[in-house]
């Protein structure tokens, strides 16, 4: 079954849309279904257009109208400060469906097809590290016949699995959709499994606003310096001296604050924002969006991103890399793209929601003498 035959009767389908591009994203699309979804996002914007410019049909004849027509203009419309302010609601809500359309665009060139034996490679691999769990608790739950994926998996037999399996055994299994079609679980050792595991609560607690993402742009990180005792206040970068590509025959000595990567060494710029997340006692996750400081234009193997820590006491360690030859490299993408996508939206620490929540019931004293926060 499609993504695009899924009911949407008690669905908003905004979220559809989005839930749509996020498995899409993946490869768990067809051409056709891409072209469903914007058909359903133009539709929104033709109405979401026309509206728009009634209201600013409507606030323009205020301008110029007589009493009698004022007053027809306001029962319809309402007064003039209705109509911006309803004006101004439909240009946001127009934006946001403008947005799914360039992120369902963006996905056209790009569609590939779902890897049907990955998928049900690794989900024979999970069922065997979860013995409790079968096969046909996943069937019988997604609603689908006994025998379904043996039938699926025969030979010659071309057909997908419907997302409701998919969705259904990703469940059961405890695992996310983007890990289940997209890395090869099968013979992952005991480390990579765990941080498998590990990537997998971050992206469903970063969807779900449960983490305290911060963001370092490019511009600040390239930007570090030294204090005066030749001390830099970031764990990952460090005052190096290494010979790099200049314009000369020869390579020149530079001297420069630096991070240096597992990808290319100190020869590392900062390409994009970055991010960080406090964990307990103080260790850190860094998601780091980086490119080779010395390249040629069209280069695509002088960009990476790649995922750090830092504890106190303890030091740096690496986790993964996008161009590591590990199974799972590719979920570095993916949660830097979750990471990435979330930020965009507002977000509150808990101390700013404890104030709020405090406000919203009349509740303005201290606590404490405002020493300390009761979490």
């Amino acid at each position: 079954m499609k993504l695009s035959e899924t009911k949407m009767s008690d669905i908003d389908e905004k979220q559809v849309v989005q839930g749509f591009i996020l498995m899409a994203k993946e490869g768990m699309c067809q051409q056709d279904e891409i072209l469903d979804k914007m058909d359903i996002v133009n539709r929104h914007l033709d109405e979401l257009n026309s509206e728009l410019a009634d209201l600013q049909d409507a606030d323009e004849r205020l301008d110029i109208a007589d009493e009698e027509t004022t007053a027809k203009i306001v029962e319809q419309y309402g007064s003039v400060e209705e109509i911006r302010s309803k004006y101004k609601a439909l240009v946001k809500e127009r934006n946001a469906w403008a947005h799914l359309l360039t992120q369902l665009e963006e996905l056209q060139p790009s569609t590939k097809n779902f890897n049907k034996s990955l998928c049900f490679s690794n989900i024979r691999e999970l069922l065997r590290q979860n013995p409790d769990v079968k096969i046909g608790q996943i069937e019988k739950e997604a609603g689908i016949r006994l025998g379904y994926m043996s039938r699926l998996e025969k030979e010659g037999n071309k057909s997908e699995p419907s997302m409701e399996f998919i969705v259904t055994a990703a469940k059961l299994l405890k695992v996310s959709l983007d890990t289940l079609v997209s890395v090869n679980l099968t013979g992952l050792t005991p480390t990579e499994q765990y941080i498998v595991n590990f990537f997998d609560k971050l992206k469903a607690d970063t969807i779900a606003d449960k983490l305290d993402w911060n963001i370092e742009s490019a511009d600040y990180l390239n930007r570090l310096e030294t204090d005066m005792n030749g001390y830099v206040d970031h764990p990952l970068f460090s005052l190096e001296t290494f010979y790099e590509e200049g314009e000369c025959e020869y390579p020149d000595e530079v001297t420069r604050v630096v991070f240096t990567s597992r990808s290319f060494g100190p020869k590392t710029f900062i390409c994009g924002n970055c991010y960080n997340l406090r964990m307990k006692n103080g260790t850190t996750l860094y998601l780091m969006d980086i490119e080779k400081s010395v390249h040629k234009l069209n280069d695509a193997g002088a960009y990476a991103k790649e995922i750090w820590t830092y504890t106190p006491q303890v030091g740096c360690q690496f986790l993964v890399c996008s161009k590591d030859e590990t199974p799972i490299a590719p979920l570095v993408d993916t949660l830097f793209s979750i990471v990435k996508e979330r930020m965009q939206h507002p977000k509150l620490n808990k101390a700013v929601m404890y104030a709020i929540d405090s406000f919203m019931k009349d509740d303005l004293e201290d606590d404490n003498n405002g020493n300390e926060f009761p979490f």
